[in-house]
């Protein structure tokens, strides 16, 4: 990891937070989702046209931040204020290979210094109930459970709700 560049994503990672995002969320949630609706997440989230406009104008976020070894991205990220004082992580995949390597922990404190420069003493996280990977890594960073909400993109009704997570923020934390 001696490699290693945390840093804001630019318009040569399209493609590489596209192919992390997409093997991430496909490792994840093999076995827990129809793979008919992984690849509508995919198709709709992690697609190269749609990260190139998030990169560009990056609207209702911070935009990408990547993890890059060797000019490749092996893992991503981003997050934003969703209120005064309150960031939230939206997103964070690595490489499934690269897991357990201590990226994740390096891309989460980069967000949360953003975040934390901009106000936030507190932040939030939505996790699925089936993603225990996910659960792990923010519980052993602080994070605890504050309730649940419909997933994304999911009326209550469907059922499928994701678990809210949250820490609070030092000022000078990072």
């Amino acid at each position: 990891m001696e490699n290693l560049i945390i840093r804001r994503g630019e318009s040569q990672d399209v493609e590489g937070i596209a192919r992390v995002c997409a093997a991430g969320w496909r490792k994840t949630y093999r076995g827990i989702k129809t793979s008919e609706r992984i690849e509508a997440v995919i198709a709709e989230y992690y697609v190269p046209e749609r990260i190139a406009r998030e990169i560009k104008a990056p609207e209702g976020w911070d935009g990408w931040v990547v993890a890059v070894e060797d000019d490749t991205v092996i893992g991503a990220g981003g997050g934003g204020m969703i209120e005064p004082h309150i960031g939230e992580i939206f997103v964070l995949y690595l490489d499934p290979a690269r897991r357990g390597e201590g990226i994740g922990t390096l891309l989460l404190a980069a967000i949360t210094e953003a975040q934390r420069l901009q106000g936030a003493l507190e932040q939030w996280v939505s996790v699925e109930p089936e993603n225990t990977k996910g659960l792990v890594f923010y519980y052993s960073r602080g994070f605890e459970l504050c309730g649940h909400r419909p997933e994304w993109r999911t009326s209550p009704e469907e059922g499928s709700f994701s678990l809210r997570l949250r820490r609070q923020l030092q000022p000078d934390e990072q």
